[in-house]
């Protein structure tokens, strides 16, 4: 099973996405973990922001499920 997380470049830093040489979005892109992107986050280029699922999303106080 392949694990998708949402990789952010870190400020300030031009991170490209193996494959089609394109910048990585400031806002981040949803993509497969590899270890492209477990060498980028240990050398401090990118980090990882882990999505939840819509089901699971917090629900704002004073509303009921």
């Amino acid at each position: 099973m392949t694990t998708r997380v949402l990789v952010k470049p870190v400020e300030g830093r031009l991170v490209r996405i193996p494959g089609t040489y394109e910048a990585l979005p400031v806002e981040g892109k949803t993509l497969e973990t590899n270890s492209y992107w477990l060498r980028k986050k240990a050398a401090g280029d990118v980090e990882f922001k882990t999505e939840q699922p819509v089901d699971q999303a917090p629900t704002p106080k004073g509303e009921k499920q």
